[in-house]
């Protein structure tokens, strides 16, 4: 399995220790790749799990570029690509190999993602992101009515995700993949830093005619995007690029051509939200809860990057972990120093 690290030494280690109690026997290879941690993440894995191949990369070119390199080294016939925030559950690993062994036709398989509350995390059996999913997101409605088999058609909220299906994608918290198959696709793609991937993995594993399933009944703990809340790079920034990607690989240019200005419409339309919710008495606990719904500067610059991505980058701080202009343009990428 190929774990990517960065500043989650608090997450990492019990991630690791659940993999061990979870393993039941089978032959486990466990590969930790680290994007430059500066909260000794390294050094705790090599000296809590000597067996644990720890390659350490002296710059964050990604997530996706990461976990490819431990593609890359990785010698099992099967390769879970997981969450450094996550707790593999009893039986969960086992499951999912004997799915994989037992039908031919399955490239991929993953589990009900639960969070520590015990709420299910719907991102873990979804659909491919459709064009008309923007225009919904516009208003958030997604999020407004999660159970609508319309409204919340990307996740599929009309399911309760506790039985087992094929599905068109899951989630790259936790993704199972013959080995075979995630080498002949190229690996995670690798055009944007990071949140486009799984998607687009899932995508061009069927493609390749081979089935995607999922199994609700079987569940790993995820505790969210902890690496994410430490960051000080405005990954946010990415959101209309990863959707214009995800739309285009999918529908094709011309679709692509149409989601790029229907990002903009949703962008206005969340910025004259944010703007009406700053003015709004009374929304206190909702403004905590959903702080990036009332962020004018995020929408404003989602805005901007519809018209001009390069007049959105140049309005963007400097980030401590990694340029900038690498995360918008990945395909020029820091010189990466490894060490093992």
């Amino acid at each position: 399995m190929v774990i990517v690290t960065w500043n989650v030494r608090g997450l990492i280690l019990p991630c690791l220790s659940a993999l061990s109690e979870a393993s039941e026997g089978l032959d486990v290879e466990t590969i930790v790749i680290d994007n430059a941690s500066d909260d000794g993440t390294v050094r705790a894995v090599r000296e809590a799990y000597a067996g644990t191949t720890v390659i350490a990369n002296g710059g964050n070119g990604g997530l996706p570029v990461a976990s490819n390199q431990g593609l890359a080294i990785s010698r099992g016939r099967h390769v879970l690509f997981l969450n450094p925030e996550t707790q593999v559950g009893q039986g969960t690993l086992v499951a999912c190999v004997a799915e994989l062994d037992a039908h031919a036709d399955v490239g991929m398989v993953g589990c009900r993602l639960v969070y520590p509350g015990g709420a299910t995390q719907y991102e873990c059996a979804r659909r491919d992101y459709r064009l008309r999913h923007v225009l919904w997101e516009s208003a958030y409605l997604p999020e407004l009515f999660r159970s609508n088999a319309v409204l919340a058609h990307q996740v599929m909220g009309d399911w309760d995700h506790l039985g087992r299906r094929d599905v068109e994608a899951i989630s790259g918290a936790f993704m199972m993949v013959r080995s075979g198959i995630a080498r002949a696709v190229g690996g995670l793609p690798e055009e944007l830093f990071r949140y486009h991937e799984d998607l687009a993995l899932a995508l061009r594993v069927r493609r390749a005619g081979w089935k995607i399933r999922y199994l609700g009944d079987i569940a790993t703990l995820h505790h969210g995007e902890a690496s994410r809340r430490k960051s000080s790079s405005p990954l946010s920034l990415l959101e209309g690029e990863v959707r214009v990607r995800l739309i285009r690989e999918r529908g094709g240019p011309v679709r692509a051509a149409l989601a790029r200005p229907m990002f903009g419409l949703r962008s206005f339309s969340r910025l004259g939200i944010a703007l009406v919710g700053r003015f709004l008495p009374g929304l206190g606990r909702l403004k905590a809860a959903r702080p990036k719904a009332f962020d004018v500067r995020l929408h404003a610059l989602h805005v901007l990057w519809t018209v001009s991505p390069r007049a959105a980058k140049r309005l963007i701080p400097y980030a401590d972990e990694v340029d900038v202009a690498v995360m918008l343009s990945p395909r020029i990428r820091p010189p990466l120093g490894v060490s093992r």
